[in-house]
């Protein structure tokens, strides 16, 4: 029987994010799927691994430069994958600093780099010995969170000055804890409580969500589309920053509704299930493999009213002038939100795609408005937390739209999670506080 080593596969995943810049997801799922001879404990531990170390890397980097002679900007990069899967290891996993150690020395053997043995074995054990007392920038400084929590800098310093120290901190830990998987019931097939008992016979461990009525949070699922839940249509994965974009939205049966950046189609398969699978939805993307995904996401939730198109949204459309009573843009945008479940983004980040992403932004929200019916609305959201991509674009539009006005939102909004703003038709979702990803939502009405 074939062997595999599930931290080389971890390191050779790293390798490929960091040095090629393969997209974690994709990464791993590639390299799951090759050696998937692997038992499921292996699996779950590459994953954790790679994770893990992507979540933690400015703290990992910072601690091998610490006590190596040579720095990671000058190492192999199978050594620097190596050295950085292990220092995870036995900082944040309750594995032996001395089996993380010979691991990674093996793996060094293994690649033909025997003379390097002596080296990583020398760093390894030196961090071993010396961990707690790793030198971190001055506690208080935005330098020290960037360290504490790998963040950019360039990042902590814009969050301190919209949230304040305090609050930055709080949300890069949320960042740094791996999220619960949430699904949102298909009210067309099954019932919350009967599709909870179901997922629980199978093992996994639900909650329910705390902020929209039709969330589960699950642990324990190692697979999700191998579920017969899943394959029968009773739920699709969505967060619920997503899913109450769409209660914002507030679609009803027999509307014609546009979601004008649907890709993957979490929002249109809510959408469809609000309007009880009755009425007219167009969704589009730029992309025709994502429009093909939202299609097969349709048919195994038997969702009938979709019309998946694929379309740019930055070009005008004249045929839907006017047509929509509602209108969802869920722009494209710099996924600042999403570092819980994408842990890469934070390394693939420096700000400047921001000042590229704001003209495009505002291109389709031109577009958008312009396809919502006189009395309709338009609702506008991001995963990001970056207020040039959200409260500056809603300011640019109302200020550019005087047909159209902010709508209060607090109706959609549960008691904890009420803001000041829901009355000037927009909020901000922070990971801490909601337990969802970092989520913008506003709200506009064109006047009658």
């Amino acid at each position: 029987m074939i062997q595999i080593n599930p931290r080389e596969i971890a390191a050779q995943a790293m390798m490929e994010i960091m040095e090629e810049g393969a997209y974690n997801n994709m990464a791993l799922r590639r390299l799951l799927k090759q050696n998937g001879a692997m038992p499921p404990k292996d699996r779950a531990l590459v994953t954790e691994i790679v994770n893990g170390t992507l979540r933690n890397l400015y703290f990992i980097d910072h601690g091998i430069n610490q006590f190596s002679k040579t720095k990671t900007e000058k190492m192999k990069p199978w050594v620097l994958a190596v050295l950085r899967t292990a220092v995870y290891q036995m900082y944040f996993m309750k594995i032996p600093d001395s089996a993380a150690c010979n691991e990674a020395v093996k793996l060094i053997a293994a690649r033909g780099l025997a003379p390097l043995k002596g080296f990583v074995n020398g760093v390894l054990r030196t961090i071993g010995r010396e961990k707690e007392n790793i030198v971190l920038p001055k506690e208080g400084t935005a330098e020290y969170l960037s360290i504490q929590y790998s963040h950019p800098l360039w990042l902590i310093k814009m969050w301190i000055a919209y949230f304040g120290f305090e609050e930055t901190q709080k949300l890069c830990k949320a960042n740094n804890c791996p999220p619960d998987v949430t699904i949102r019931v298909n009210t067309l097939k099954a019932k919350k409580a009967n599709l909870k008992n179901e997922l629980e016979k199978n093992g996994a461990m639900v909650s329910d969500g705390k902020i929209v009525p039709y969330a589960l949070h699950l642990k324990k699922t190692a697979d999700i589309g191998g579920m017969k839940a899943f394959k029968d249509g009773l739920f699709h994965v969505q967060d619920e920053s997503s899913q109450l974009a769409v209660e914002v939205l507030d679609p009803k049966k027999g509307e014609a509704i546009l979601d004008l950046c649907a890709a993957p189609g979490g929002k249109s398969f809510t959408i469809a299930e609000k309007m009880e699978n009755k009425g007219r939805l167009v969704c589009g993307d730029i992309y025709e493999h994502k429009i093909e995904l939202i299609s097969q996401g349709a048919e195994r939730l038997g969702i009938m009213i979709i019309e998946a198109r694929q379309q740019d949204a930055t070009q005008w459309r004249e045929e839907f002038d006017q047509v929509f009573d509602r209108v969802l843009v869920d722009a494209p945008c710099s996924g600042l939100g999403l570092m819980g479940k994408k842990p890469d983004i934070r390394l693939k980040k420096n700000g400047d795609e921001i000042d590229q992403l704001v003209p495009i932004q505002r291109q389709i929200l031109e577009n958008g408005a312009k396809y919502v019916k006189q009395g309709g609305t338009l609702v506008y959201s991001t995963c990001t937390l970056c207020k040039k991509e959200n409260e500056k674009n809603m300011e640019w539009f109302l200020k550019n739209h005087p047909d159209f006005i902010a709508e209060d939102i607090s109706e959609f909004l549960p008691d904890e999670l009420w803001r000041e703003t829901a009355k000037l038709g927009h909020i901000t979702l922070l990971p801490h506080e909601s337990n969802t990803d970092g989520f913008f939502i506003a709200k506009m009405k064109r006047k009658g």
